[in-house]
């Protein structure tokens, strides 16, 4: 098996799909009318619009983070309300009245029903309900009940010697395949690889499937940028049938034979909680299965780039993880406060809410800069300094707060850990070798190319 992630086919070089009425409804609401919608917004000025679509912004949006405090708790806009004060936004992510998702009303009924219409339950992305991430009440925390028996603390510890065998595996290529000095990509060759076997481990995915599974996170990932064209769609569409018929027959399978991971444990859970009432459906099982993947995928690939040229850029803090490897969890902290891959997320309130002052109607949505607030020098004094033993690292919203905190925090710091401790371990002289690349997606930030040179290489101890 290969254990580099393949991208050998991409929507170009795919056949063309028929042309499908449903589909191009639901990309004309889901891509093409909030594009258009953000790409006027941003020439007015809106904020929130800007984040969307400006490169420039995307690239160092820090000088618009510190005027939006400046000018208050909460900015109002023209789509969304905005704050970037980490007071504000942990009140407003921990607050009993504000819901994740979009509020019905944003859409006219007669849009609802085409989009009910055109839906097509194997083709519906992780962004969309009934996910995990989207939903709100008793619906949220009984599929959050059921998915958390997958992440116990000591599941995560049993994970731990498995992705560092995984680690150590994609280490030895990297060594084997630049003995002659020619530049590493530590993205493409190691930390877009890494999670996606730790997370088809937990899933239970068949080693000889792997590959695929890596293929099909690859086209659907692109769901989570805005304007994707309308063939990249119907591609990423096609590999969301792919895998969820898969995960259909997967489930069918556990049941009858039950492995040792944990995807395993949870469709064991939520069948013992139907008993009750308080299962999931297949499509819920589906959708949480799939947002494990693309979530822990995610949050891991972009921690594992952007820590990488943090420890590079700062090799003091370095020699502080390698003389005291015990502050290597508040590393991380200090790593997604920093760089944490999900920059924006949006609240709305189901009752007129006011919040330090400012009052914010019954279904106005409220965009919560996470990145924004985890640089607020009211919270994190010289926010901008990278501090591998700062005391209240952990305070940072990179991962969220309240009930849609994300369940796979402890993978992704123990993951992120794992891999860049092996990583300077295996190469102590690891340097830049150009400038990394970063992605295109305003909403996850990461970096898709990280050249590096390995240099002198630490003898791996078996």
């Amino acid at each position: 098996m290969t254990l580099t992630s393949p991208r050998a086919t991409t929507p170009a070089t795919r056949p063309i799909p028929r042309p499908d009425l449903k589909s191009a409804l639901r990309w004309s609401l889901r891509q093409a009318a909030p594009a258009v919608s953000m790409k006027l917004g941003a020439r007015t000025g809106d904020t929130f619009a800007r984040f969307n679509v400006d490169r420039a912004l995307q690239r160092n949006p820090l000088p618009v983070y510190d005027q939006l405090r400046a000018q208050g708790p909460i900015v109002p806009g023209r789509y969304m309300m905005t704050t970037a004060r980490h007071d504000v936004s942990y009140q407003l992510l921990r607050h009993e009245s504000f819901r994740s998702g979009i509020p019905d009303e944003m859409l006219p009924k007669p849009l609802r029903r085409l989009l009910a219409w055109a839906e097509d339950p194997l083709a519906v992305p992780f962004t969309e309900r009934p996910t995990m991430i989207m939903e709100n009440g008793q619906t949220h925390l009984r599929i959050r009940r059921v998915a958390s028996r997958a992440f116990t603390p000591k599941a995560i510890d049993a994970l731990r010697a498995r992705t560092e065998e995984i680690a150590d595996e994609l280490l030895d290529r990297m060594e084997h395949k630049h003995r002659d000095g020619s530049v590493a990509d530590i993205v493409e060759e190691y930390a877009g690889t890494l999670p996606v076997l730790v997370i088809a481990d937990i899933l239970g995915v068949p080693a000889d499937l792997q590959p695929t599974f890596m293929t099909w996170g690859d086209r659907i990932l692109q769901i989570a940028a805005l304007g994707v064209p309308y063939r990249t769609y119907r591609d990423i569409e096609g590999a969301l049938r792919e895998m969820n018929g898969w995960f259909l027959e997967h489930f069918a399978e556990l049941r009858r034979n039950p492995g040792d991971n944990l995807l395993s444990r949870m469709v064991a859970a939520s069948d013992d909680e139907g008993r009750s009432g308080a299962g999931l459906s297949e499509q819920e099982l589906m959708q949480t299965a799939g947002l494990l993947l693309f979530a822990g995928f995610e949050t891991t690939v972009n921690l594992i780039g952007s820590g990488t040229l943090r420890l590079l850029a700062h090799p003091d803090q370095l020699e502080i993880l390698r003389a005291q490897p015990e502050y290597w969890r508040t590393a991380i902290d200090e790593m997604l406060r920093l760089d944490g891959p999900v920059q924006i997320t949006a609240r709305y309130p189901v009752e007129d809410v006011v919040i330090q002052g400012v009052k914010v109607p019954r279904g106005r949505m409220v965009a919560t800069l996470l990145a924004g607030a985890n640089r607020d020098p009211a919270a994190f004094p010289d926010p901008n300094r990278f501090d591998v033993t700062r005391a209240n690292a952990k305070e940072h919203l990179a991962l969220g707060a309240g009930v849609h905190i994300c369940l796979g925090a402890s993978l992704a710091r123990m993951e992120g850990e794992v891999g860049l401790g092996r990583l300077f371990e295996r190469f102590p002289n690891l340097a830049k070798a150009g400038e990394p690349t970063l992605g295109p997606n305003a909403l996850l930030r990461g970096y898709v190319h990280v050249p590096a040179r390995l240099g002198e290489v630490t003898a791996r101890q078996l």
